[in-house]
């Protein structure tokens, strides 16, 4: 038996270049890490509450994206809070706030924290018993609170 029986001869073409396997190889990874991203994203957006669960919690949720929408550039609070500064010092800028729903806002304390206590709140300054926040849009309860929270020690 000789040599060219035991093993099949390959010229160049046969064998897919170094270029070719690392260009194939990025591929896979980029379009995993968009597919993983992107189920990622879809099961978190399922997570976001305001899911019908019959509480009657869907027509506040309504209410405040309604007011936070009709108030334009103001962040969904009156004027008198549209600049204003926080507890600690913080001025509050309408054009770079997160939305209620991303700092995952709840009207009632959690684990004793709550938003008057927070560096970020803004105390009411119209009498009407709802505050604001330097960092989230929209009328924040002074007994809410969200994942933004930090302790104002002054």
């Amino acid at each position: 038996m000789g040599d060219d029986e035991r093993t099949p001869r390959r010229d160049a073409t046969d064998r897919p270049t170094r270029s070719r396997d690392t260009r194939d190889a990025g591929r896979t990874r980029r379009r995993f890490i968009w597919l993983a991203g992107t189920a990622a994203m879809a099961g978190l957006a399922g997570c976001s509450g305001g899911g019908g669960g019959g509480g009657g919690g869907g027509a506040t949720e309504t209410t405040t994206a309604a007011t936070t929408e009709s108030s334009g550039s103001t962040g969904g609070v009156p004027e008198a809070y549209v600049t204003a500064t926080s507890l600690d010092g913080t001025q509050r800028n309408p054009d770079s706030l997160s939305s209620q729903e991303a700092v995952s806002y709840q009207d009632e304390p959690k684990d004793g924290k709550q938003c008057s206590t927070c560096r970020y709140y803004i105390e009411d300054k119209n009498g009407d018993g709802v505050g604001a926040c330097a960092i989230v849009a929209g009328e924040i309860s002074p007994e809410g609170h969200c994942v933004s929270y930090v302790e104002y020690e002054g």
